[in-house]
């Protein structure tokens, strides 16, 4: 399992709204290069269109390595944002 850390505030715009933490199969790690700089965050395996929604992973289990450092989860469903 991996934790999710957030403020008190937890939109239900976001995938996983009310949850204290996530599976791995349940979260993809994406990796882009913007300016220059690679940026890389966790968003839904699930298709869609995510926004970061103040959400972050992070795990101190070895057995999931690349969330030993906090990760930014873009959860925000866009779909959903009026």
């Amino acid at each position: 399992m991996i934790s999710i850390y957030r403020s008190n505030y937890d939109s239900s715009l976001n995938h996983f709204h009310g949850k204290e933490y996530v599976k791995r199969d349940e979260v993809k790690l994406v990796t882009r290069n913007i300016m220059s700089e690679e940026y890389t965050h966790a968003e839904p395996s699930q298709a869609g269109r995510w926004a970061f929604g103040g959400t972050i992973l992070f795990t101190s289990n070895g057995i999931f390595p690349e969330f030993n450092k906090p990760i930014k989860l873009h959860d925000r469903n866009m779909d959903l944002e009026t």
